[in-house]
């Protein structure tokens, strides 16, 4: 029986997300993580906005907020007290609104968000190997020879000796893949810095619809409940006691260490669900993949947890990486697409380490008294949504003339029209099939991660044939052809030739999308979510796909 074309190492979310991309695109795949059970505990507990948009289109976005919770306030005390000295969000607030409806943070203690996605790759018939390790491979130029060590419930191990079409390597900080490769990770490591992080039990004396932190420079400690309705807190040490700085800490070391800073004995904990020592990493790759070989997630990246930006940056870079893995793998698109991964996500990477570092620096300083001007550096900024990430100056994006290249901020707003080539692509919600009284539905259900989706707005019958025609043209499952009128605009003549047709029943498209009913605008949307073209005409479309296709 032949293996899957792609081999993932490692099964944290950047592995199982591109494996439900690649599953989605009809590429098989194998995914593989040397661990025999799989990992518990909260750890990377925040989903950026931008990262809730990903799996909108992904098909999972229900079952990760039904399982979800809300960024509860921060209650801050001083040594002893009872009654916090003030309470605030580490993270602004923001109204939903039509293009922007998961406006918030959401958090789910990443035990509970790799189940979900596993739970999403079941229904594709694919499920994680455990007990799988990659401990070497051999590429060439149209395979890759991977060596897997195979460990049994019992503990007995075999190995075995497979080949697949491509690898791609999720496999963490200390990634094979990634040293196998030789690529550099350089950056450093702050040894002078140690947390102890882990999950436990309060079994009275903290409130679970707070966060709660005490600040006694250079010592702190963040308590962060599992939930309003849960009794487990994952928990942040900062500047423990110097016998006890090297080793992982019990429970009850814990507590005393806990009650040394805080004297809140009032506070009860139960056992430890899982504890470790945690050094800050800051380091990248110098490319994120090498022939048929890539590396993703932390095995690319490792940085502050400031921000919250690891876990949704690694989930990105599989949104990024799974369609052009798919069009090449298809033979849809010349392999060059692949060297692309690299230049849209070297950049924002760089870019988001600066950020965390910053931030971390500032907690290092001490953060001071709520409300005084060095507290505010934990209410993260607008950028930490990753609403703003872009890839301005990619080479297959088609941009404006005079738009900044790879020296622009890759986390920076877009200035100027609201939709741009680059930058993400708003929802628009209240959208109705054409002609009927059906059920509306909204872009981020029509968006698609295995498809482009090309939205069509106004212009007429003549001024649009152009631009259907071209599409026409595309290979079959390339394109998503979709037609969007105007309010009470009946179907027109040329509805057929679009694979779907809505009435933009509120104007919220109309509007987001800066379109005019009576001049033809048309937007490419890639698989990621990512603009790739503005267009007012066929050839500008065709310009766009030329990039990307091999032949159109």
């Amino acid at each position: 029986m032949p293996h899957p074309p792609v081999l993932i190492a490692g099964a944290g979310p950047s592995g199982l997300v591109l494996a439900l991309i690649l599953l989605k695109n009809g590429v098989p795949v194998r995914i593989i993580d040397k661990e025999r059970t799989h990992r518990i505990g909260s750890r990377g507990a925040g989903l950026h906005p931008r990262t809730l948009e990903l799996y909108a289109m992904l098909g999972v976005l229900d079952d990760i907020l039904n399982n979800a919770g809300k960024i509860v306030p921060t209650a801050s005390y001083d040594f002893g007290e009872l009654v916090p000295k003030s309470t605030m969000l580490l993270l602004k607030y923001h109204e939903a609104t039509p293009d922007v409806p998961h406006a918030n943070t959401a958090a789910l203690n990443q035990d509970r968000h790799e189940e979900i996605l596993r739970a999403h790759l079941a229904k594709l018939s694919c499920t994680v190997e455990l007990g799988a390790e990659l401990r070497s491979f051999e590429q060439s130029a149209d395979s890759v020879v991977a060596r897997i060590v195979k460990t049994a419930e019992d503990g007995t191990q075999s190995e075995e000796t497979a080949t697949f079409d491509w690898l791609v390597g999720t496999d963490g900080a200390h990634s094979v893949v990634r040293k196998q490769l030789g690529l550099s990770f350089l950056g450093e490591t702050r040894t002078e810095t140690i947390f102890a992080l882990g999950d436990i039990k309060v079994e009275e004396g903290l409130d679970p619809n707070f966060w709660h932190m005490w600040n006694v420079g250079p010592k702190m400690i963040l308590m962060r409940p599992h939930g309003v309705t849960s009794t487990m807190f994952n928990f942040m040490l900062k500047g423990r006691s110097e016998h006890l700085m090297n080793k992982t800490l019990t429970s009850d070391e814990f507590a005393e260490e806990f009650y040394s800073l805080t004297d809140r004995r009032d506070v009860k904990f139960g056992e430890a669900a899982w504890m470790s020592n945690y050094r800050p990493n800051i380091r990248m790759v110098d490319k994120m993949h090498q022939g048929r070989v890539f590396v993703a997630g932390d095995a690319a990246h490792c940085h502050s947890p400031a921000g919250g930006q690891g876990l949704n940056s690694s989930v990105q870079d599989s949104g990024n990486l799974g369609w052009k893995l798919a069009l090449v793998h298809k033979g849809l698109t010349p392999t060059d697409l692949l060297d692309t991964y690299n230049e849209e996500r070297l950049r924002v990477i760089a870019h988001m380490l600066g950020l965390t570092t910053a931030l971390l620096d500032r907690n290092d300083r001490g953060v001071g008294e709520p409300g005084k001007k060095e507290f505010k550096m934990h209410q993260h900024g607008d950028a930490m949504r990753m609403l703003s990430v872009n890839y301005r100056g990619s080479s297959i994006i088609s941009q404006a003339a005079g738009a900044a290249g790879a020296e622009s901020d890759p986390y920076a707003e877009a200035a100027g029209a609201p939709v741009q080539a680059a930058y993400r692509a708003p929802d628009a919600p209240e959208l109705v099939p054409a002609g009927t009284q059906g059920a509306a539905t909204r872009l981020f259900e029509v968006f698609s991660v295995s498809a482009h989706t090309v939205l069509v707005f106004g212009g007429d019958t003549d001024a649009r044939a152009p631009v259907v025609d071209a599409l026409a043209r595309f290979p079959p499952g390339i394109v998503h052809a979709v037609l969007l009128l105007g309010q009470e605009h009946a179907p027109p003549s040329d509805a057929p030739r679009f694979g779907a047709v809505f009435e933009d029943r509120a104007g919220h498209a109309y509007r987001g999308y800066g379109a005019d009913a009576d001049a033809l605008t048309v937007v490419v949307v890639r698989p990621d979510g990512v603009v790739g073209v503005v267009a007012s005409n066929a050839e500008a479309v065709e310009q766009y796909f030329r990039r990307i296709l091999i032949a159109v």
